[in-house]
């Protein structure tokens, strides 16, 4: 995705080159492309590399393909029924890093109040009971209750599945990192993705705009759909946004579409409509939603590769 959007011109270059490994280490994608001999001195842009149409193999539902014996998929876009999508279109979706803040503070168990984050503590917020949410910190004079800024991440992340379905979209959390990370300090920073999607893209808007306002009255403490009843009320956390990647709804070209159809009748005769079907996709990010935006895309589920051949332009080698 990344190297299609550089061509598309929806990336720029410079910060491609600049993504750093996963994980803690430094090395950045031009470094690693250097080491193996791919970065190349041909321009990466539509410009320089124009191309009339994209057809994109794909194996998403190949499983699915393989268990009804037949060859080839025709997508046409995503569940309807869950992302409100019209035919040929890919969902829209929004990648964002939230950073959860409040203030770090060591567990105690002298206090009259003790706060120990593990995955328990997370699991019970996701099945709905409630747990003890913040630590007092026993100051000169009085209890201070400290926001378990953990805890407040966890709700963040059932509040959006729970905004999402009620939207009929979808939202995810893939990465989830706290900070300092030690088992007997409550953490003051804890960074999470959220993936979100829609099938149109005022639809996905309207979803973010209520996931922000709600968000910030959970870190405030206020009672958002339950998630803040019981337990100790805390001094209140911020929640920070950084937009990723955004992806616009696609609708791929029909002109495309007929020409896969028509491809698997040739290829297939009278058995084409027993071997080739059309098909919905689960995923919104293809590179053919980058090209789409340069010219016609389309994009094809394949059942075995070991079935195809595909000529590739690399060095004049073929790939079976």
């Amino acid at each position: 995705m990344v190297s299609s959007g550089v061509w598309a011109g929806a990336i720029s270059l410079q910060r491609a080159h600049d993504l750093l490994e996963v994980g803690d280490g430094k090395r950045t994608m031009k470094q690693e492309l250097d080491r193996i001999g791919y970065l190349g001195d041909i321009e990466a842009s539509y410009r320089a590399i124009p191309l009339a149409a994209h057809f994109e193999l794909h194996i998403e539902q190949g499983p699915q393909l393989e268990a009804q014996e037949q060859k080839i998929g025709v997508v046409r876009g995503v569940r309807k029924n869950v992302l409100n999508l019209e035919a040929s279109q890919v969902q829209a979706y929004r990648w964002h890093t939230l950073t959860v803040r409040g203030q770090e503070c060591h567990t105690d168990s002298s206090f009259s109040r003790i706060f120990v984050v593990t995955i328990r503590h997370i699991a019970g917020v996701l099945h709905g009971r409630h747990v003890l949410h913040s630590k007092a910190y026993v100051g000169m004079d009085k209890l201070t209750p400290i926001s378990a800024i953990v805890l407040t991440a966890a709700k963040v992340i059932v509040h959006s599945h729970n905004l999402a379905t009620e939207h009929s979209c979808l939202a995810s959390t893939g990465i989830l990192s706290l900070k300092p990370g030690s088992i007997n300090t409550v953490p003051g920073i804890v960074h999470l993705s959220l993936d979100i999607r829609a099938g149109k893209d005022e639809l996905l808007m309207g979803l973010e705009d209520r996931m922000r306002s709600d968000f910030e009255r959970i870190a405030d403490g206020e009672d958002v759909a339950h998630l803040n009843d019981g337990g100790t009320r805390g001094k209140g956390c911020s929640v920070e946004w950084q937009l990723d990647a955004p992806s616009a709804a696609v609708r791929f070209d029909e002109g495309c579409i007929r020409c896969v159809e028509e491809s698997a009748a040739v290829l297939f005769g009278t058995q084409s409509r027993a071997v080739a079907q059309s098909m919905i996709s689960g995923a919104g990010m293809y590179q053919a939603s980058y090209a789409d935006a340069m010219f016609p895309a389309k994009n094809i589920t394949l059942t075995k590769f070991q079935d195809m051949i595909v000529f590739l332009p690399v060095g004049g080698l073929q790939q079976a």
